[in-house]
């Protein structure tokens, strides 16, 4: 071989090999600056031990007002961390009743659909408790989460009022078992649906549940273990759902 074609072929091997280290080095520098920016990123997202000792004081103000009160109350966290991954918590959404006259008087303040006492409930049946449910979502929802946001407060508190339930629940118990009527909120997919459908659960699970759609926004639902007819749930269901 020529002494300059040898020349070549080692001028050559000497580029690729400082081209080969080049990349290394921006490779590494690269994945520095990665890391680094992650690291910066989390430590701007970790709260400082004063906006911790903010947070737990509201939410102390929060729950005592609430039992004061009876309103509820709605948190936007900025820190998800501080409320188990999650940026809101509701306070005073849910309350059970354990007389059907609290309940009604309760019930009587909504708008929409709440549910009444069937007479038709079968023989030995009377009532043990009631729950009712604010709504999860909304414009208020939406409109918090920016307020939230904007305020840069490590928590944002505001009480929502509403009227019309998203969830309530009237059960009634023979002793042995406990037959429920539920109002509940239809999954976007299921919205439009209508008429009477039995659960898909296996035969040896209990309790059973025959659910009513209308198409609208509500669903409702009684379940129960003893054996009465399908005919009876569905005339019990209608009972209670009184529009």
């Amino acid at each position: 071989m020529k002494a300059a074609s040898k020349l070549a072929i080692a001028t050559l091997s000497s580029v690729l090999l400082l081209g080969s280290s080049m990349n290394l080095v921006v490779d590494a520098a690269s994945s520095k600056s990665v890391q680094k920016s992650t690291t910066k990123k989390a430590d701007d997202l970790a709260p400082t031990a004063a906006e911790k000792k903010v947070v737990d004081s509201e939410i102390k103000r929060v729950k005592d007002l609430t039992a004061k009160t009876g309103d509820t109350y709605v948190m936007y966290y900025k820190y998800k961390a501080l409320n188990s991954g999650l940026d809101l918590n509701y306070w005073g959404l849910t309350k059970e009743y354990f007389s059907f006259e609290e309940y009604l008087q309760k019930a009587s303040t909504l708008k929409g659909v709440v549910l009444q006492k069937p007479s038709n409930l079968p023989e030995g049946y009377t009532f043990s408790k009631a729950r009712i449910g604010g709504p999860l979502g909304g414009k208020f929802i939406d409109d918090l989460r920016a307020e939230g946001k904007k305020s840069g407060k490590p928590v944002f508190t505001k009480k929502m009022d509403w009227k019309e339930a998203d969830d309530i629940r009237l059960e009634y118990t023979n002793g042995e078992d406990t037959l429920a009527i539920t109002k509940f909120v239809v999954d976007a997919k299921e919205g439009k649906k209508k008429g009477y459908f039995d659960d898909n659960l296996p035969a040896n699970i209990f309790p059973k549940y025959i659910y009513w759609q209308d198409g609208g926004k509500f669903g409702y639902s009684l379940s129960t273990s003893s054996d009465i007819t399908r005919e009876q749930k569905i005339e019990i269901l209608k009972a209670a759902v009184k529009k």
